[in-house]
């Protein structure tokens, strides 16, 4: 049995998936945390898990200096990276599908006392409409998400994001990826497949970025970059590896991410670089829902 082939479903419904998954979190997390479970401290990035420390790492190091930039967080999800940016000084704008998980950033973004330097809309990227919301205005200085993309409707979302950065800003990406055949790719998403692995919170209809994603996006900006992580550590995938296993294979994967160019394509993540857009088609917006989203904003 197949998981949702994303390239079929709706992107309200891909939305409304995901919304669901998180609204049910922000629930739990609404009703059981505490204030101290909330707050995000200045100091070092804020990692949610071992996994993202290269990668988020090198996609903050591409937007610095944080400080006195308009930030945009596709995804901000329960608020941890937009009230961390907060505190290095950024004015930060953070959007996602899920009206319950921001409930969670605005209250941990209040009580790490950087709420005014922070606002979470409630709408999806594809709907973002920047003359609805006056801290929108005149763009962003930087764009970035962390695993996000692969929900979106990727030409949509790209049009859009070519709108909303100011000149010489770039977006970043922290992506999952897999290079390989479609008959290879359903088989990795099956629920054989995927009923192996720990548990973890995903939406059945999302799916690693390819080369025509890549294509996608190249059609919207004339930089595209993407640089690998994790490589045998998509062992991580099937079983939970220790602490010491982890971090023999991630530094084995950087020196055969360095030295052997041909494994790029066996990468698990990516960073992904976007800028320098392209111009819009004439009399066509970057997208259009007939959908205000200014009803799903607070």
């Amino acid at each position: 049995m197949l998981l949702t082939d994303p390239d079929t479903i709706g992107v309200h419904d891909r939305h409304d998936h995901e919304a669901e998954t998180y609204d049910a979190m922000a629930e739990w997390i609404l009703a059981t945390w505490d204030d101290d479970d909330y707050r995000i401290p200045p100091g070092p990035i804020p990692f949610a898990n071992r996994e993202h420390v290269d990668y988020l790492t090198e996609a903050i190091d591409q937007i610095r200096p944080l400080s006195g930039k308009r930030i945009l967080e596709v995804g901000a999800g329960g608020g941890t990276l937009a009230v961390w940016l907060a505190h290095e000084g950024a004015e930060v704008v953070g959007i996602d599908v899920s009206h319950g998980i921001l409930d969670v950033a605005r209250r941990r973004a209040d009580l790490s006392g950087v709420g005014d330097a922070c606002r979470f809309v409630h709408t999806p990227i594809e709907e973002f409409a920047p003359e609805l919301f006056p801290d929108a205005e005149g763009g962003f200085d930087a764009i970035i998400g962390n695993n996000v993309v692969h929900h979106f409707d990727r030409d949509l979302a790209m049009a859009r994001l070519a709108s909303l950065l100011r000149p010489g800003a770039i977006a970043v990406f922290c992506e999952p990826m897999l290079f390989v055949p479609e008959p290879v790719r359903a088989i990795r998403y099956s629920s054989l497949v995927t009923r192996r692995f720990p548990p973890h919170t995903h939406t059945e209809d999302e799916a690693s970025l390819n080369d025509g994603d890549l294509g996608v996006m190249a059609r919207h900006f004339r930089h595209v970059d993407w640089k690998p992580f994790q490589l045998t550590a998509r062992l991580q995938n099937f079983v939970e590896l220790s602490d010491a296993w982890w971090n023999r294979l991630e530094g084995l994967d950087r020196r055969l991410l360095a030295g052997v160019p041909a494994s790029r394509r066996l990468c698990r993540m990516a960073v992904i670089t976007l800028g320098l857009p392209r111009a819009a088609p004439p009399g066509k917006p970057p997208s259009s829902f007939g959908h205000d989203p200014q009803e799903r904003s607070l």
